[in-house]
């Protein structure tokens, strides 16, 4: 779970609404992001920087 370490124990400042591949955005303080959505069935994340 390394890909999430830039984002552990960060406060979460906001949820945006669904994007067009209808996954969601969390931001977090310092301007870091993670967009989650799902895949084939799988659920799929990219985090911002990583």
């Amino acid at each position: 779970m390394v890909k999430f370490d830039g984002i552990r124990m960060q406060e979460l400042v906001s949820i945006q609404d669904p994007d067009k591949d209808g996954g969601i955005t969390l931001v977090f303080q310092d301007n870091r992001f993670l967009h989650i959505r799902i895949k084939d069935g799988k659920l799929e994340t990219t985090s911002v920087p990583e």
